[in-house]
């Protein structure tokens, strides 16, 4: 047997390929010439342009319209994290607004993605600090860590539920695909040549050329599309870290925000049996006579004494609030006001609350000391930037007392009154939200006295349970300052004795070794003075 030569095979498969390949080409000169020959080519080239021009006026119906709505999704707001701090909410508005502006050339690099994120970073960093000169090192190595902690678990799962095969491929296999990136240049090579092949046909190939460019042309409109909404979405991720970064969210883990209860707390809930976390606070305030522990009595039904119970002007009376479909709440009565002697202290437990009930009487026409009270507590939560204010709700009693005195007939219509008295606790719920702040959705008009059933409770009832999620975002926010404030200087100590350890351990270990070390150096050469006395 003859045998074969070094490097025939190539000759070999050159030739298949040409014989597969020549009886499918030749149709392309033979079809062009047998059109020519009948008089069809003309034909033939007016009905591949009629139908190009209806595919681009199709695609132009039909894809543009979507990606229209597309660009307007991606133009609406995203509200971000409720439980933000209002600074926080100014630092996510110009995350959002930066976003709007990056154009998808920002994400075309790797040098131009760490660009694009550093200029996130110091976006937040100024908005959140601005008093300081380093605003971008204003954060702690703890932070740093939980940081890249919470990154690693987003990236985890985005490559299990996001990457095709993420769960199963390896490093080895994907290491493997990168060095054969390369192949695709010898398929567009190959195509290239394809494509001077095809001029055999001219017709044929300037139709083929007209539907790739078109084509490759819907491919592009997609790509960009696409690689904008990466470019925003990466910016907005960077600054949602960013924001729990230097917005000091991480300082205290999830976990202990939870399960911590605020030393106020603790004190009002000494007499409980368990504690389940930090209740929510609800504070009940307003002048003297204006029903505040009337309305506590008639909410009896959800209410436990929790202390020693004294008169309602002599201290904050804290009760604990039990009621189906409601977290651990307390509701706390407070003195009633008569001046403005016991602002501070009101202020003081506003700022330990959660939601405020404001109850007023709509026969008082005299409010002064209501309208300074609520201006001095919304004041005080403008200052701390760190804290969100409490949900508040107008309660307005003793509304039989209004005109018609001897009316009461209950319900009464207060969206369409008709009836005298309808109308006038319309007009008193107008007036008193126009001199204490309140919009009509804030106010909630009830009668609370016993001499008859209270009435409309269950509203009150719906507006608290309404307000309830924004009261716990106050209280997470409230919880987390008192654990950071709580933890500093224990934290501190702390470290400062591990330190002391660490370096005691250190001091002294090094301390045995040099001795050991001279010992074993005295042994090794030996000292006159030895070899003296041993003689």
């Amino acid at each position: 047997m003859t045998p074969r030569k070094p490097g025939s095979k190539y000759p070999r498969w050159a030739m298949l390929i040409v014989a597969l390949l020549l009886p499918a080409a030749s149709l392309l000169p033979f079809g062009s010439l047998w059109l020519w020959q009948h008089g069809y080519i003309l034909h033939w080239a007016v009905g591949v342009c009629i139908l190009v021009v209806a595919v681009y006026h199709l695609q132009q119906k039909l894809i543009d319209p979507v990606a229209a709505p597309a660009a307007a999704d991606d133009a609406d707001p995203d509200p971000g994290d409720p439980g933000w701090t209002p600074r926080q909410a100014e630092a996510w508005d110009d995350v959002m607004r930066f976003a709007a502006q990056v154009t998808p050339e920002r994400m075309t690099s790797r040098d131009a993605v760490l660009g694009l994120g550093r200029e996130t970073i110091e976006v937040v960093a100024k908005r959140l600090h601005p008093e300081r000169a380093d605003p971008l090192l204003q954060f702690t190595l703890p932070e740093a860590l939980s940081v890249i902690e919470r990154a690693s678990v987003n990236l985890r799962r985005f490559v299990v539920t996001s990457f095709p095969l993420g769960d199963r491929i390896t490093v080895a296999q994907f290491m493997w695909l990168y060095r054969w990136r390369g192949a695709l240049e010898l398929v567009e090579k190959g195509y290239d040549l394809w494509r001077v092949v095809r001029l055999l046909n001219p017709v044929a190939a300037a139709t083929q050329e007209l539907r790739e460019r078109f084509t490759r042309q819907i491919y592009e409109m997609g790509r960009e599309h696409l690689a904008r909404r990466i470019a925003r979405a990466f910016v907005k991720e960077v600054g949602r870290a960013a924001i729990d970064l230097y917005g000091g969210n991480l300082r205290v883990a999830p976990e202990q925000v939870q399960a911590h209860v605020t030393a106020a707390s603790r004190q009002d809930l000494a007499a409980a049996e368990a504690r389940a976390g930090e209740p929510v606070r609800i504070l009940v305030a307003g002048q003297v006579g204006a029903g505040k522990s009337s309305l506590i009595n008639a909410l009896a039904n959800a209410v436990e004494a929790m202390v020693d119970t004294l008169p309602a002007t002599a201290r904050f009376t804290p009760h604990r609030l039990i009621r189906e479909g409601l977290p651990a709440a307390l509701i706390i009565d407070s003195p009633g006001l008569a001046d403005s002697q016991h602002l501070p202290a009101l202020i003081e437990a506003a700022n330990a609350c959660d939601m405020i009930l404001w109850v007023t009487s709509a026969a008082r026409a005299a409010r002064q000391i209501d309208a300074a009270a609520l201006a001095a507590i919304r004041q005080h939560f403008r200052t701390q930037a760190n804290r969100r204010r409490p949900p508040m709700l107008l309660i307005l009693t003793h509304i039989d007392k209004l005109r018609p005195f001897n009316e009461w007939e209950p319900p009464y219509d207060l969206a369409s009154p008709t009836r005298a008295k309808a109308q006038s606790i319309r007009g008193a719920l107008e007036a008193a939200g126009a001199e204490l702040g309140f919009a009509a959705n804030e106010i909630v008009p009830v009668r609370i006295d016993i001499a008859v059933a209270p009435y409309n409770i269950d509203a009150l009832w719906v507006k608290i349970i309404e307000l309830m999620s924004e009261a716990q975002r106050a209280r997470l926010l409230r919880t987390l300052k008192d654990l950071q404030s709580a933890a500093n200087w224990g934290a501190i100590w702390s470290q400062a004795v591990n330190a002391g350890r660490v370096i005691g351990e250190t001091f002294f270990t090094r301390s045995a070794n040099h001795v050991a070390d001279e010992q074993a150096d005295d042994r090794q050469r030996g000292r006159p003075t030895d070899k003296i006395q041993e003689g």
